[in-house]
C-alpha cells in the first residue's frame, strides 16, 4: 500500500485553481444548506421534534439535573435516547439561546469532519483531490443535507466521531480509537453495536489486545444502556417496536413494507453515491477495507428493519462507509472523472432538498409556506415571545414550532403533543393561526376551533389576536 499520494508529479504542474476546490465545497455547504436552515430557525419553521426536544435538553442540563425533564416531549431526556454528547452543547447554551446552541454545535460537528482529513493531507497521507472528494460526500450527500434540514439530533453529530474512529483504525492509533469510540457511543445507544463489529475487525487484523479493549468498552456500554440505565433512571422509551412493525400481517407483508419503493429509492441513493469511487477502485484493483465495513452491518440492519432512512438516519452510514475507502484513497490519487461524476450525482440526488432550501433565500416572503418571512408575521411572533419571556411563570401551551425558540422557559407543552396523564390546565396559550405554524397531528380546522373556544372563555385575557398569532392568559387545555 502506498503511504503517500502527492498531488502532482514534477512533470504535471499543479492547476492554479486547485487550492480553491476545498474552500468552494465548504462555501457551497454554508450558503446552500446551513444559511437557509438557520434562516428558517429564526422564522420558527421547525416543529418540536427534534429541535425543540434537544433545545430544551441543552437548556436544562446541569449537575443538579443531569437527566432533565423535557416537558414538550413528556420524558426525561436520557430515558428517551442515551446521548450524553449533549453535554458538549450545554456550555454554549449559557452564551446563546438553547436553540442556537444546538444549531451551532450541529453545524460544527459536521464541518469538523473535514479536520481529520486535512491532518492526513498534512502528513502526506491523502491527496488534495481525495480531500475534496471526501469533503463533498461528507458535507453534501443527500443524507447529510436532509439531516441538517431537519435539525437537531446527536445522530447527525456522530459524523465527526465516525470519521475520527475510521482514521484511528486505519492509522492504528489505539488511544485515539478508544477516545473516539467513547465520543461515538455518546451520540446514540445503537453505535455500541458497531463497536462489537469493530472488535471483530480488529481480531481479523490480528490486534487481539486492542480488540479485547474495544470489545470490553462496547459490551460495557451496551450493558449500561440497556441494563443499568432502566434500573437507575426508570422505564426507558422502547423503540424496539419499530423493528417488528408489520409482523402481524405475516412475513410477506413485513418484508413488503421494508422493500416499498420509497425505502428502495433511499437505499439506492445511498449506494449511488459510492458508484464512481467503487468503480474506480475496482479498475485500479485496490480494495476498500472490508474488515472496517463490518461496522456498517448493525446500522444497516436497524435502518432496514425500522424503515429509518430519512432525516438524520443516513448520516452515520455515509460517514462510516467513506472511512472504508480510506485505504483506496491513500493508495491512489482519484482521477478527475471520479470527482466530476460524484459531483453530478450529488447535485442530481440533492435537487429536491436544495430546491426547498434555496427557496428560503430566493423567495423569503413565500417560502417555506408555513413560515414566510413577512414583517408582520415576524413582528407578531417576536412580540408574543417577548411577552412569554417576560412572564416566565405558569405552564404555556404552544404551537409545535414555537417550542424551540422558547426552550429556556419552564413548563412548555405543544398543541397536539404528548400531555400529562392528569390533563394539565395551562395558564398561557401561544399559537400561530393556520395556515402558518405547525399544529401536527391536529388539523388546521381543529386549531381554529380551539382558538375560538379559548377566545370566548370568560376567564381568558387576550393579549394578541391578530392575523398571525393568538396569545392569551387564562385556563386552557390542549384538547378541549
Amino acid at each position: 500500500m502506498v503511504a503517500s499520494t502527492p498531488d502532482s508529479g514534477p512533470e504535471r504542474p499543479r492547476p492554479r485553481l486547485a487550492p480553491l476546490a476545498l474552500p468552494l465545497v465548504v462555501l457551497l455547504w454554508l450558503v446552500l444548506v446551513v444559511t437557509p436552515v438557520w434562516l428558517q430557525a429564526a422564522r420558527a419553521c421547525f416543529p418540536n421534534f427534534d429541535l425543540g426536544i434537544y433545545s430544551q435538553a441543552v437548556a436544562r442540563l446541569s449537575l443538579a439535573q443531569p437527566n432533565p425533564w423535557i416537558s414538550a416531549r413528556q420524558v426525561f431526556i436520557f430515558n428517551d435516547h442515551f446521548d450524553p454528547i449533549l453535554w458538549v452543547a450545554h456550555p454554549l447554551a449559557r452564551l446563546l439561546p438553547p436553540m442556537w446552541a444546538a444549531l451551532v454545535v450541529e453545524a460544527l460537528f459536521v464541518l469538523l469532519t473535514v479536520a481529520p482529513l486535512l491532518w492526513l493531507q498534512a502528513k502526506g497521507l491523502l491527496s488534495r483531490r481525495a480531500i475534496v472528494l471526501l469533503t463533498a460526500l461528507l458535507l453534501l450527500s443527500p443524507s447529510v443535507v436532509e439531516a441538517l434540514k431537519f435539525p437537531a439530533h446527536p445522530t447527525t453529530w456522530s459524523m465527526l466521531p465516525w470519521v475520527l474512529t475510521g482514521v484511528a483504525f486505519h492509522l492504528r492509533r489505539p488511544g485515539l480509537l478508544l477516545a473516539s469510540l467513547v465520543l461515538l457511543f455518546s451520540c446514540k445507544e445503537e453505535f455500541a453495536f458497531g463497536g462489537v463489529m469493530l472488535t471483530l475487525a480488529l481480531l481479523l487484523r490480528g490486534e487481539r489486545r486492542l480488540a479485547a479493549g474495544v470489545g470490553a468498552l462496547s459490551l460495557a456500554w451496551l450493558a449500561g444502556v440497556y441494563g443499568l440505565r432502566p434500573w437507575l433512571l426508570g422505564p426507558t422509551v422502547d423503540y424496539g417496536f419499530r423493528l417488528s412493525q408489520g409482523m402481524e400481517g405475516g412475513w410477506p407483508h413485513y418484508l413488503s413494507l421494508r422493500l416499498a419503493p420509497p425505502h428502495l429509492s433511499r437505499m439506492g441513493t445511498l449506494v449511488l453515491l459510492f458508484v464512481p469511487l467503487g468503480l474506480w477502485a475496482w479498475r485500479e484493483r485496490v480494495r476498500p477495507d472490508w474488515a472496517w465495513l463490518l461496522v456498517l452491518l448493525p446500522m444497516l440492519g436497524i435502518r432496514f428493519l425500522a424503515m429509518s432512512w430519512r432525516f438524520h438516519y443516513g448520516v452515520s452510514l455515509v460517514a462510516a462507509a467513506l472511512m472504508g475507502f480510506l485505504p483506496v484513497l491513500r493508495a491512489r490519487r482519484p482521477p478527475a472523472w471520479v470527482l466530476a461524476s460524484t459531483g453530478v450525482i450529488l447535485l442530481a440526488s440533492n435537487e429536491p432538498n436544495l430546491r426547498k432550501l434555496t427557496s428560503t433565500l430566493t423567495s423569503p416572503m413565500t417560502a417555506p409556506r408555513h413560515c414566510p418571512a413577512t414583517p408582520e408575521r415576524l413582528a407578531s411572533l417576536t412580540r408574543g415571545m417577548d411577552l412569554l419571556q417576560q412572564h416566565r411563570e405558569g405552564s404555556a401551551l404552544l404551537g409545535s414550532n414555537l417550542v424551540a425558540p422558547l426552550a429556556d422557559r419552564d413548563d412548555l407543552y405543544a398543541v397536539g403533543g404528548p400531555q400529562p396523564d392528569e390533563g394539565r390546565v395551562h395558564e398561557w396559550v401561544f399559537i400561530e393561526k393556520p395556515p402558518h405554524g405547525d399544529v401536527w397531528p391536529l388539523t388546521p380546522e381543529r386549531v381554529s376551533e380551539l382558538i375560538d373556544v379559548w377566545r370566548k372563555d370568560a376567564g381568558t385575557q387576550v393579549l394578541i389576536d391578530d392575523e398571525h398569532v393568538f396569545l392569551a392568559r387564562g385556563r386552557f387545555t390542549a384538547h378541549r
